[in-house]
Formats: C-alpha cells, structure tokens, sequence
C-alpha cells in the first residue's frame, strides 16, 4: 500500500513539530517507545489520535494488565521489569491496582482506566524530552530518497508534517508502515481475532455479582443464546458497586470480525459494540445475582481491537516459538501470556505455556523486511504469525516492546538513523539500565 504525500515531496506539509524519534501511537507500545527513547536521551515526538493516551488501557477499558506475570507452579512471578512494572506500581500505589489476580492458569493486574490515562498524563508529560500531541492522526507520510522523511498529521489546521530521524510505529494498525510501503499482512476474516465492547456497571450488588461468576456460563447456557458470548467476566474497580464487565464479541453482519483500517467496517463495528453492550446489559439485570439494581453506566469510548495489520519483519515470530519458550540472541523482550483466541463462535480458547516457560521477542520482528532503514514497529502490529500474535499482543508485552523499539530508536537516531545496524547487545543493555528484565 502506498499513499499521496510520499509521491510529492515538493508539497510537504507546513512542519507541526520534528524530534529525533517520533514515536506514532499512545497506547501501551507507544508509552514505552516514548519513555524508552527519551530515557535514552532522544527528543521524542508522540502522536496520538484521541485526546488521551493508554491504547486499549484506556481507550477500550479492558481493566486487566495481560502478560504481566509468568506463572512458575508456586506463584506468579513479574517478567518484563521496566515500564510495564512501573506502570502496575503507580496503579497499584495509587489505590487504582491489583495483582496478580489468579485467572485459570495464570494471572492479570486489575486497574482502572481512568486512573491509568491520568498516569499516562502525567509519565508523558513530566519526562524530560518528550512532546505529546494529542487529536494528531497520522494519515500519510514523505518519503524521499527511500528514507522517511515525516509523517502527515490530519488537524483542524489542514494536514501537517511531523519530521524525525527515526520513526516508532505504535498505531496498533501498521499505520506507518502500510503508508511506507513495508508489507503487511492481516488475517483472513475466519481466523482473524474479533474485538471486544467493554462496559461499565454501577449499582452492582458486587460480592453477589462475583459470586456468581462461576455459574455465569451456565446462566448464559440457559437464558443468554442470543448474546456474542459464552462466557464473560466482571472486574470490580475497587469503586463502591462498580465493575468493568467483559461480555461482547463484535462481528459484521456477515460474521467476519470488522477490519478497522475500513472506515465503513469500523464504523459499524463501533455501532455493533454498543448494541452488544446494551444487549449484555440487560442479561445481567434480568438473570444475574447482584444486577437487579445496576445500569449501565457507559461504555469504552472505543473497540478493544486484538487484531489487524502486521508487518513482515526480518523474522516472523510464530506460535511454535512461543509454545517451546524460543530463545533469541537478539531478544529485547519476553512473553509469557497464553495464546488466547477471540475467533470461535463466541467461545475463547486458550492455549496455556507450561509453567515457568516464557519465550523471547527477537528485536528482528520489529525491523521490516523491506521498507524505509529509519521506522520500526512495536506493539500488536510486530511481524508475528497469527498463533503468535495470540499471545504476544497484550498489554504488558507490549508495553516492553514499546520500550525496546523506543530505545533501539534512540540509538539509531544517534547514528544515520538504519534501525537494523543498530547492535542488539547494545539495545539490552540500555534497556537494562532502564529497569527491563531480560534473559542472559
């Protein structure tokens, strides 16, 4: 895919902002892309589309920290270290966090989203180098002489360019790098992973509610046919009679999961969330233990989107590698998370690491196989077949991610900016200083 700007670099945009690492995207990628670039001393410049960062932390509401933990058979033990801990540190200092909370073989972090975009506030704005842009879409990008050269944001000022030595691409979708020209892939409607609605209730009678978690699936059974799901969970927020609740599968028409780099798909995926939301609502009043008195207060101002473009990297992380614990000498992150599938009918299977086995993210599955030397990818848009991606797409692993491609960017921007010559023993190091916690 290719797009107008770069055809025309004698009609750049007026510039909006330039920064040696431009990180595009706020959610949990992006926030560790911009603290890992500027903790490396780089001028960052980040961009994101809504008018507040966290991603699918906030965003969509999802109220758990996936992958945080790596389940040992004793207990739960942290594995990625750096910004992904401090992050759950600050929820959990602030009153806003929990964890690890036992879910079937392994664990999550509970929190809450509002306190989550406050912190993402405050980490983006009082680290010293970063520049947040808020309301900036990027819609196109220049490149010139094969390099990228900066990216176009839509704002109520016409299209304007944002420059940089090197580029983060965070946008979850492969924004960046479908405008550059690097091959992309996305699934095929029948295996692609479906998006989730969250909502949230008040009112709840909440121990009644929890106590009945474990027969929601038989509720569901008996009284729920019409609903998009078989199952659900409900995530107090520690707020008198308040839960997250995870209940909704959102498909088109068709029954394919909406493609959201379609504007007419994700629109109606939007639509459909809401419907399916409302529609789970009233279950729960009518049917189950500690709702009769709820309501619906809202719900996530956007889809939890698991799944759409990912790029070809010089290596594709697979579902085998990370069944097997793989090991990389290049890894810059872990994953621990089970590969996790939204794509069966309205049941979600889950395919459990054995205990104590985690597996490496090579810093080679976020360097395109082709495109510009200056960009990297981080977060669910990482070169990762579809087992892969199942697991390795949330939260927490991309929070390290984010921070690994921040600093690689940080480093290649003090040089001629190629990403792949950039040495991975270098990137550990670094990150290590930063607080991550790698394999030897």
């Amino acid at each position: 895919m290719t797009a107008g700007w770069h055809q025309h670099p004698a009609v750049v945009p007026v510039e909006l902002a330039a920064g040696d690492v431009v990180v595009v995207g706020g959610g949990p990628a992006g926030l560790g892309a911009a603290l890992g670039a500027a903790r490396a001393g780089a001028r960052v410049v980040c961009l994101e589309r809504h008018g507040f960062c966290g991603g699918n932390l906030t965003a969509a509401s999802i109220g758990t920290i996936c992958g945080l933990y790596l389940p040992t058979g004793r207990g739960f033990d942290r594995i990625h270290g750096g910004v992904a801990d401090e992050l759950a540190d600050a929820l959990a200092d602030a009153g806003a966090g929990l964890g690890p909370v036992p879910f079937k073989e392994t664990a999550v972090f509970l929190y809450v989203p509002w306190v989550a975009k406050r912190l993402a506030d405050a980490l983006l704005t009082t680290t010293e180098g970063i520049t947040l842009l808020l309301h900036s879409l990027v819609a196109d990008v220049v490149v010139t002489g094969g390099v990228l050269e900066a990216v176009v944001v839509a704002t109520k000022r016409g299209p304007m360019a944002v420059r940089g030595r090197v580029f983060v691409d965070c946008s979850g979708d492969g924004d960046v790098a479908a405008f550059s020209g690097v091959p992309t892939v996305i699934g095929e409607p029948a295996d692609r992973q479906a998006a989730s609605m969250q909502f949230v209730m008040q009112h709840v009678d909440v121990p009644a509610a929890l106590g009945a978690l474990g027969r929601l699936g038989d509720l569901i059974e008996a009284h729920g046919g019409h609903l998009s799901r078989d199952a659900g969970a409900f995530l107090p927020t520690g707020r008198p009679g308040e839960v997250i609740v995870a209940m909704t599968r959102v498909r088109l028409p068709d029954g394919s999961p909406p493609d959201v780099t379609d504007p007419r798909q994700a629109t109606a995926g939007e639509l459909e969330g809401r419907r399916r939301a409302e529609e789970a609502a009233e279950f729960l009043r009518a049917h189950v233990p500690g709702f009769a008195e709820a309501f619906l207060a809202d719900t996530a101002a956007a889809l939890g989107v698991r799944e759409s473009r990912r790029i070809v990297g010089r290596h594709v992380l697979t579902g085998a590698e990370v069944d097997t614990g793989a090991t990389f000498p290049d890894a810059v992150a872990r994953g621990a998370w089970p590969r996790e599938y939204h794509t069966r009918g309205r049941a979600t299977d889950y395919h459990f690491l054995a205990p104590g086995v985690a597996y490496d993210v090579p810093y080679r599955s976020l360097v395109p196989r082709r495109g510009p030397p200056n960009l990297l990818v981080a977060g669910r848009c990482l070169s990762a077949d579809a087992d892969a991606l199942a697991s390795v797409r949330v939260v927490a692993p991309c929070l390290a991610l984010g921070q690994a491609a921040g600093v690689a960017a940080a480093l290649a921007a003090r040089g001629d900016g190629d990403v792949a010559a950039v040495e991975p023993a270098a990137i550990r190091d670094t990150l290590r200083a930063q607080g991550a916690r790698l394999p030897p």
